[in-house]
């Protein structure tokens, strides 16, 4: 590890097609290109992320592996069920694969409280805590990460429901993609009522890292003018001055199984996400986004140069 302390970080925004998983993976490989650690936690049933890292959620669970599932429905924690993708990024990368089993953790654990329930020696309130203890377990779980990545990114599925509540409870921070639209401006105030309850009711700590404007296209007015309006909103010290140009390569990765970073033509994408970790970091040394118990640490010299390690990541 570089950091002092492991960053757990969520991308978050209940709309879909904004970009999240590909935010995550790029970003993860952003890290790796700079000599970090991280490990991406895949909280989405669609299992994106996973399969973008080379990760075959129903080959592991034919080897008797974990997936993430196992963390909500046995406890399991994270680091038993964290695997690295074989010859890719030096094994800077580890992913805990999702799985579709992932939609059905919801009702299986409403199940368990209604059970409890049923016992006429127990209450609601019995009930209650038994779903606190349930929206906490992703938590627990990612824990057994810390001291053992930099970074810990958590992707998320497109809805507000428990999957992304409990991706919320876990973190440390929160990223915010979203696409020069109105109608993920108007959700983005959803999101911040759903970010502010779980900020008072389970995690005072969660910090916005950053709303993070992707598929830009800087000769359109339109784009600059969602850009400005997000700067007023968030004020500009919480939305990222990188922004991610719009690209048929993050289509073609994604389809190949691979990052942005290994495409062969995806240099100056790749460079994008670079320039937003080392703003992450920067941002993050000089606390310009609000107190937390666990601050990005100073690591303002960065070493290497951005070309040779996009070209480094690419190699594996």
């Amino acid at each position: 590890m570089r950091f002092r302390d492991t960053q757990v970080i969520v991308f978050a925004n209940q709309k879909g097609g904004c970009g999240k998983t590909s935010s995550t993976v790029s970003t993860a490989a952003a890290f790796a290109a700079l000599g970090y650690s991280a490990c991406v936690v895949d909280t989405d049933p669609q299992c994106n992320a996973t399969d973008n890292l080379g990760v075959d959620p129903d080959e592991a669970l034919r080897d008797g592996r974990f997936t993430l599932a196992d963390a909500y429905l046995n406890k399991v924690p994270a680091a038993r069920i964290a695997v690295a993708p074989e010859d890719r990024f030096g094994g800077l990368i580890s992913v805990v694969p999702g799985h579709r089993a992932l939609s059905s953790v919801s009702p299986r654990l409403e199940n368990e409280v209604l059970q409890l329930l049923a016992d006429e020696n127990t209450s609601d309130l019995d009930g209650e805590d038994l779903r606190r203890e349930h929206r906490m377990r992703l938590r627990k779980s990612i824990d057994s990460l810390r001291g053992q990545f930099d970074v810990v990114l958590i992707d998320t599925p497109p809805n507000l429901d428990f999957l992304m509540t409990s991706a919320l409870i876990a973190a440390d921070w929160y990223v915010v993609p979203t696409f020069p639209s109105g109608y993920d401006l108007k959700g983005l105030e959803v999101l911040t009522r759903t970010i502010d309850k779980v900020r008072k009711q389970y995690n005072k700590e969660l910090s916005l890292a950053g709303v993070l404007l992707g598929n830009y296209d800087r000769t359109t007015s339109l784009d600059k003018q969602v850009h400005d309006v997000l700067r007023q909103r968030f004020t500009p010290a919480l939305v990222f001055a990188t922004t991610i140009a719009r690209s048929v390569r993050y289509r073609e990765a994604t389809m190949g199984r691979i990052t942005i970073f290994e495409h062969p033509e995806g240099k100056e994408q790749a460079e994008q996400y670079v320039a937003l970790v080392k703003e992450m970091i920067n941002r993050g040394a000089k606390g310009s986004f609000g107190a937390t118990l666990n601050p990005l640490p100073d690591a303002a010299a960065v070493e290497r140069v951005i070309g040779g390690d996009v070209e480094e990541a690419a190699n594996g």
